[in-house]
């Protein structure tokens, strides 16, 4: 393989002659006298190495579509032996002036910074010049740097893996005398690549030749890598358009295949590309915007990438979220516990009117029971429940409501006595080998069955047997497939209602008329109520006609979260290595906001108590929220502190459960957004005036 190679011996540009080829020793420059422009701080410009030859030209750096503007800069974690793995890819890396293809697999390694010392300064830059030639000739480089007042000071420079004590040794030699210890010089990366070819500088900028992503490690992304020495160690810098980004944000922080909804994933993709417009530039000294992990937003480059979260972002595309012109900081979390926090209560340095907290629920409504009749009926258990499920389905068929003419008429054969003779209406006689019973069938083997199946029925207890069987018929047509209970989520629908399963296209419509059940927990009655739109439903079907819909009204919207309820308990030696100090002897929460967060935890102790902020508090235990209450109990081995929690994260913006709940509900994506936001507006970012 031919490369292109590069030598700074024997030209001159702009004035500046170099003494030394970059393929033999280290070249010594020797400055022109500073132009007027150069600012008195400014060091002065190190000249262009030029091509010696051109084996083969060096390709252009190749446009690609996944860097297009507007730009985000992501610092990866990467392992500190960084390591782009393809072998034989060929990328361009540009190193300040200078462009080499490498091929992969390339290895990036840190030069350590190397120690100077002050060797002179100059009123005049030739005086600074000719000293610079006279070390440079004496196989010492230097470094030129214009300071205030005009100034040039002249830096001797360590050579790799050369102490100060050495360097000062040979200025010495040289007849430099007076010179003063000068911190050191910026750290190299230097970049190897399949065969040993090396390119080292101050950052090194790497760009394949094709267009696919790039591999960091054992991660992918899309678009450039920028690579730089921060302390002893390379760090890989994700050069990628801001849309693109997000396609590695959205569905790490949201997963298309827990949230499967669209609604949800379109708030999502506005809260990451608003939270990403307003910090770029926070680490812009440091040469990057934002991390990839939960510091700033989790960042899984392309191998978390979804077709579901890429068609949120795609019909989003350049739409954030404003206050007063200005893109809001806009923070979010996973489970709020039914209420957001304000920011004040939680990072007092980022409170702002938008970040307020607010209820986890919607606007949208929904209306059942209408026309239940008697209104708000007794609290009944379950086989009172599937008693009257089966009462109304005996209504809609015409058939007397007992047990076994409804059982013959779901069945389509004659009913006999008892569970086993309903049973036979159903044709249900060879059903015993499925718990393994013996034959013929008996009651207990037919109950076993239907709990197999997710269908229980409580046993008889002798009395209201009527109830009894009507509820077993209830199950037995279940299991023969001549009823349906449907479960999923109540929302509006075209023509009434519709009950909403796992998935979207799983929808049955629903008269906004029909008996209605409110449940809560195990008990249930007959009313006439609102619930939030989104709330649990069950729905029972005989065919395609809806006998009677449940709705368990949900009190807020993230409460189907599986994070929104926590316990975790800490011995008292525990609590005192995390918190440090002497043993506690109480622990109260001092102070809450406005959705019941603690602001502030008082230990009690044997010299007194202290207080410890809510966050700082959380941390130190790494509990989930600060949503917190606190109990205590004694053990044989000493006390026992208990938290009882909700929530999980800061509490503070947008809740990604409650989100979801409301897109169950039917609410689109600027709903949800204004819902946890207060009084933004929606801007796109062209519109900005300049702004990214």
């Amino acid at each position: 393989m031919t490369r292109q190679r590069w030598c700074a011996a024997g030209f001159a540009v702009a004035g500046v002659m170099s003494l030394a080829c970059g393929t033999g020793g280290r070249a010594v420059v020797v400055a022109p006298a500073l132009p007027a422009a150069v600012k008195p701080s400014s060091p002065v410009a190190v000249p262009t190495a030029v091509p010696v030859a051109a084996e083969e030209p060096v390709p252009a750096v190749p446009e690609r579509a996944d860097v297009a503007l507007p730009q985000i800069r992501i610092l990866l974690t990467a392992p500190a032996d960084l390591v782009l793995p393809q072998s034989g890819r060929r990328y361009v890396c540009v190193a300040g002036d200078r462009t080499v293809v490498l091929r992969g697999p390339l290895h990036a390694g840190a030069k350590s910074g190397r120690p100077q010392r002050q060797v002179g300064a100059f009123g005049q830059g030739a005086n600074a010049r000719l000293l610079a030639k006279r070390l440079g000739a004496a196989g010492i480089e230097t470094r030129l740097e214009a300071a205030d007042g005009g100034i040039v000071r002249v830096f001797a420079v360590a050579r790799p893996e050369e102490g100060g004590d050495a360097l000062s040794a040979r200025l010495v030699a040289a007849g430099i005398t007076d010179h003063r210890p000068a911190g050191t010089v910026t750290g190299a990366v230097v970049v190897t690549d399949e065969e040993s070819e090396t390119l080292s500088a101050a950052t090194v900028r790497v760009v394949p030749l094709d267009s696919g992503p790039i591999e960091v490690g054992s991660e992918a992304v899309r678009g450039e890598l920028e690579l730089r020495v921060v302390g002893d160690r390379v760090v890989a810098i994700n050069v990628v358009n801001l849309e693109e980004y997000l396609r590695g944000v959205v569905p790490s922080e949201m997963g298309p295949r827990v949230f499967p909804l669209l609604e949800a994933l379109k708030a999502q993709a506005v809260a990451a590309r608003t939270y990403a417009t307003a910090h770029l530039g926070d680490h812009s000294a440091d040469g990057w915007d934002l991390c990839d992990t939960t510091a700033c937003q989790v960042y899984g480059g392309i191998g978390v990438e979804h077709p579901l979260s890429d068609e949120a972002i795609r019909s989003t595309a350049g739409e954030i979220m404003t206050f007063s012109g200005t893109p809001i900081d806009a923070m979010y979390h996973s489970t709020c516990g039914g209420h957001t926090e304000d920011a004040a209560a939680v990072f007092g340095e980022r409170a702002a009117p938008y970040l307020k907290g607010v209820a986890c629920q919607g606007d949208l409504k929904v209306v059942v029971g209408q026309q239940s009749r008697g209104g708000t009926g007794p609290w009944l258990g379950a086989v009172e429940r599937l008693a009257t499920v089966a009462g109304r389905v005996a209504e809609l068929l015409a058939v007397p409501q007992r047990a076994r003419p409804l059982a013959a008429r779901l069945g389509g054969r004659p009913a006999g006595r008892g569970a086993i003779g309903l049973a036979r209406a159903f044709g249900l006689n060879d059903v015993a080998s499925l718990v393994h019973g013996p034959e013929p069938l008996t009651q207990d083997g037919l109950l076993e069955v239907l709990r197999t199946f997710r269908m229980a029925v409580p046993p008889s207890d002798g009395g209201r047997r009527h109830a009894w069987e009507m509820a077993l018929v209830v199950r037995l047509a279940e299991f023969a497939g001549q009823i349906q209970e449907m479960t999923g989520r109540l929302v509006p629908g075209t023509r009434g209602l519709q009950v909403v399963g796992d998935k979207p296209e799983q929808a049955r419509d629903v008269p906004a008329n029909i008996p209605a059940f409110e449940r809560r927990g195990e008990r249930w009655r007959a009313a006439s109520f609102e619930a939030p739109s989104g709330s649990a439903a069950t729905v029972w079907f005989v065919g395609d006609r809806a006998v009677l819909v449940e709705v368990e009204p949900s009190p807020n919207a993230d409460s189907s979260s599986a994070w929104s309820w926590w316990v975790r308990e800490f011995p008292a030696e525990v609590l005192v290595s995390r918190l440090g100090g002497e043993p506690v002897s109480s622990l109260s929460v001092t102070g809450r906001g406005v959705s019941g967060r603690a602001l502030a935890v008082r230990l009690g102790g044997a010299s007194g108590n202290r207080e410890i902020p809510g966050l700082e508090f959380r941390r130190a235990l790494d509990l989930p929220d600060t949503l917190f209450t606190i109990v205590s109990r004694k053990t044989s081995k000493g006390v026992v502190w208990r938290f009882l929690g909700r929530g999980w994260g800061h509490g503070v913006g947008m809740c990604q459960n409650g989100a979801a709940g409301l897109a169950r509900g039917g609410a689109n994506y600027h709903g949800i957004l204004e819902c946890y936001y207060t009084g933004i507006q929606f801007t796109r970012l062209e519109t900005l005036g300049g702004k990214p």
